[in-house]
């Protein structure tokens, strides 16, 4: 169940202040402007979405100013500078709380070399590895598995099934879902040939780790590897969606975002606020400036400026990058006109 809150605390802890309506009113849960009753708190942050707003039931609206005129009368009007924080804040509070390990489960096997604070919880099976260091209100799910030496910050919140390999070290608050490996071997092996002709893939050891920063989020089934020498980092802030792959020596600075089945090869750099769209790519030894956008299903195969827009593959300046699109689609057309004008100047030579 939802926790019930009341208008005015809700407004307090978002940052915001009524404008309209009872502050008392309670509500319990968060929903759409279509769905929400009376109970419920709804938001708007852009204006396409006031036809649904001035229907809507809701009891509590987060609105920014521009919009309050065209909220419905019986809604509590809580009015924010940006109603799409205000509302992710208020998420938090109002979601239903998944439910937290008491304690240690008795088939956890903690190493007795292992350091846990005794405020940190332990779900069923789950292993921690000998000089493991675990802080306070650390949550490890059902199947975690902390190898030998790896280090995991206050309040941090490992899912099922996540994986920390020996020595990585994941910093405070973090949250990592289900599946998540950190610290497997990167990908390096160095060919060996006799006579020209390749023998073997002979496999170069990976002696580094990876260091998480703190407040870092990281999706279900992501795969981030353990530097082969020095250290993998993942900047504070950084949010990493479902899929994605992060190689060997990667440095990836503060405030990124790694959308679903991205991925970042080998020795490569993301600086601060870099956003990797989902599918795409950035090959290995590669620099890419702070606060670049790289659209879906890109590959970036060269450095990229601070600030740069990069599309396609091999990604290029995205505005060429659209309009190159468009001029595809343009293609058969022209292909038919340059036919039809061909006819006329092949038939005009036979006349």
């Amino acid at each position: 169940m939802s926790p019930a809150l009341r208008a005015a605390a809700l407004a307090t802890k978002v940052g915001g202040r009524i404008v309209r309506g009872d502050p008392e009113r309670e509500i319990t849960r968060i929903a759409p402007l279509h769905h929400a009753d009376e109970h419920c708190l709804s938001f708007v942050a852009h204006p396409k979405y006031l036809p649904a707003l001035a229907n809507s039931k809701a009891g509590v609206v987060l609105l920014e100013s521009r919009f309050a005129d065209a909220a419905p009368g019986g809604a509590v009007i809580v009015e924010v500078d940006n109603a799409y924080v205000a509302f992710a804040r208020a998420s938090q509070i109002l979601a239903p709380k998944s439910p937290v390990p008491e304690g240690w489960h008795a088939s956890a096997v903690v190493d007795p070399a292992a350091i846990v604070d005794p405020t940190a919880s332990l779900g069923p099976f789950v292993v921690v590895g000998a000089r493991a260091r675990l802080g306070a209100g650390v949550v490890a799910h059902a199947g975690v598995h902390i190898e030998a030496g790896a280090e995991i910050g206050a309040s941090s919140v490992l899912e099922s099934h996540v994986v920390i390999k020996t020595g990585c070290q994941v910093g405070a608050r973090c949250v990592l879902h289900a599946g998540a490996v950190i610290g497997a071997d990167g990908f390096g092996f160095a060919p060996r040939t006799e006579g020209g002709k390749l023998v073997e893939h002979v496999k170069i050891a990976q002696t580094g780790i990876v260091i998480i920063e703190d407040d870092v989020e990281i999706g279900a089934n992501v795969c981030i590897d353990r530097a082969a020498l020095g250290v993998t980092r993942v900047g504070r802030g950084t949010k990493i969606d479902n899929l994605v792959q992060i190689g060997h020596n990667v440095d990836i600075g503060p405030l990124c975002i790694l959308v679903a089945q991205s991925g970042v090869a080998g020795s490569s750099a993301l600086e601060e606020r870099v956003t990797l769209g989902a599918q795409s790519g950035v090959s290995g030894h590669l620099r890419v400036g702070a606060g670049t956008l790289v659209y879906g299903q890109s590959g970036v195969t060269e450095d990229a400026p601070p600030d740069s827009k990069l599309g396609g593959t091999p990604a290029q300046d995205a505005g060429q990058f659209f309009r190159n699109v468009v001029r595809l689609t343009k293609l058969g057309s022209l292909f038919d006109r340059v036919r039809a004008l061909e006819r006329k100047v092949f038939e005009g030579k036979e006349s």
